[in-house]
């Protein structure tokens, strides 16, 4: 007899929900941590850059090996769910680690740096494990029912447009008003214990009454996963893998500088920081309704198309920061939903993307690596964020950011460019090697998919 429970509302909210406040809880760091470290931790922007180069090289490292000493484990509450559950701790003190005020009683700057890229490397770490157990529940969730799936994945996306906005709206005025109490640099934490508190409970419950899915197996057999190797090796044989893994990795340096500079516009170069929210408020409103109506535009243009103009959109809204950022604030704001929009065009079409250098991969080499196609999805992402995040602190650096600075024309121009040009010049690189380099239409993957069905039909007979 099938004991499995029947998939019902509750589990859906409740794992939408989870992963919903999760990312409103990450969106804190996202938007505040440099700004934190340089001017209530007083860490130079340099050591800034350096100390967020070394956390997010270690979290590369552990993102390769964190899917395979999942498949190894077998614990008492379940493969994946027991996961979930020993990772709440690290997730919450991870976070909260991050934004927690040291100068008070640590006086060297390099070891304040230092326990921030502790608490970095707690949540990141954690965050690298709790990602993959999550899309494990997936299956075991709907099991085969593709429409199940769908609802699930689709009711995800749907929760997180809307915390985003109910986040995007409080975060500010939340650090404002417990700055105003407890002290300014105690306000960020505040933001942070609140969204955290926040991510755990709905967390918890998520666990809670999805547990069933996931049952205690003592005969469970780990699956044969990849090595890090046959990871490695399945990129550099496939030359579409390699143009599809440097478009995303410059693309996505180029995205997380520009996010992570933003709060210093509205806060040192405007010094409207309150502005902040209204911006983040507009940009997560035009996320939703973008979420809503963009995909279908970019699944028509094709995927290649998709990618092109996409992130063709987004490069020039990065350009025209730039370029018309410093004239008005309001265009700055228009900028940003323009460039979150922009996302919601190729963004959905990412896994296929991968799917397809799979195909062809297996196509044009003989070997069968499609199974590892998702798994490198996550490699450009991590070279991104480590590149990308020591780029920010370098940048600031340059334009000559310390705080409490008196701003001067030549560092408002300097971080405009840093801002504003940088990231376009990484995004434009992904673009030039979308249309150049990147070979993949719908047409030609269909081919492919088609011929190594065949191929694999062959070979079973």
């Amino acid at each position: 007899m099938d004991n499995k429970p029947k998939l019902t509302g509750l589990h859906i909210n409740s794992y939408a929900l989870a992963q919903g406040a999760l990312t409103m809880a990450f969106t804190v760091q996202v938007l505040y941590l440099t700004l934190f470290m340089t001017d209530y931790l007083g860490i130079s922007a340099s050591i800034v850059g350096t100390s967020m180069l070394i956390a997010k090289t270690f979290d590369f490292i552990v993102s390769l090996v964190a899917g395979m000493i999942i498949e190894k484990s077998n614990f008492k509450h379940g493969k994946h769910i027991s996961w979930l559950r020993l990772l709440c701790g690290t997730l919450f003190f991870g976070m909260l680690l991050q934004m927690f005020d040291t100068s008070v009683f640590i006086g060297n700057t390099v070891v304040r740096a230092g326990v921030v890229c502790f608490g970095y490397c707690m949540f990141h770490g954690s965050m690298n494990f709790n990602a993959t157990a999550r899309g494990a529940m997936i299956p075991k969730m709907c099991g085969t029912d593709m429409e199940a799936r769908k609802t699930l994945t689709i009711r995800q996306q749907q929760v997180s447009a809307v915390v985003s906005i109910v986040g995007s709206a409080i975060i500010l005025p939340i650090i404002t008003y417990a700055g105003n109490i407890f002290g300014e640099s105690w306000g960020y934490f505040a933001a942070t214990v609140f969204f955290s508190s926040v991510f755990l409970v709905c967390n918890l419950f998520f666990i809670k009454v999805c547990a069933p899915f996931d049952p205690p197996q003592a005969e469970n057999v780990a699956k044969r996963v990849p090595t890090v190797k046959e990871m490695i090796m399945s990129i550099l044989t496939n030359k579409q893998m390699i143009i599809l893994v440097i478009i995303y990795s410059s693309f996505t340096i180029g995205t997380q500088i520009y996010t992570g500079l933003t709060a210093y516009y509205f806060k040192v170069v405007t010094g409207q920081f309150g502005m902040m929210t209204i911006a983040l408020t507009a940009r997560s409103i035009v996320g939703f309704l973008a979420s809503l109506c963009v995909p279908a535009i970019g699944r028509k243009m094709g995927k290649k198309g998709a990618m092109v103009i996409g992130m063709g959109m987004y490069a020039f809204s990065c350009l025209f920061c730039w370029l018309f950022g410093i004239k008005s604030i309001w265009i700055f704001i228009v900028l940003m939903c323009t460039a979150q929009a922009a996302q919601y065009v190729y963004q959905s079409l990412t896994a296929n993307y991968y799917l397809d250098c799979g195909e062809y991969g297996y196509y044009s080499t003989g070997k069968d690596n499609r199974t590892m196609a998702l798994s490198v999805m996550n490699i450009p992402t991590k070279i991104g964020f480590a590149i990308g995040g020591a780029l920010i602190g370098y940048g600031l650096d340059w334009a000559g950011y310390t705080a409490g600075m008196e701003v001067t024309d030549v560092f408002v121009n300097k971080y405009m460019i840093v801002v504003g040009l940088l990231p376009a010049v990484f995004m434009f690189v992904s673009v030039v090697l979308a249309i150049v380099g990147y070979k993949l239409t719908d047409a030609e993957a269909k081919r492919y998919a088609e011929a190594n069905a065949a191929r694999a039909a062959e070979q079973a007979n």
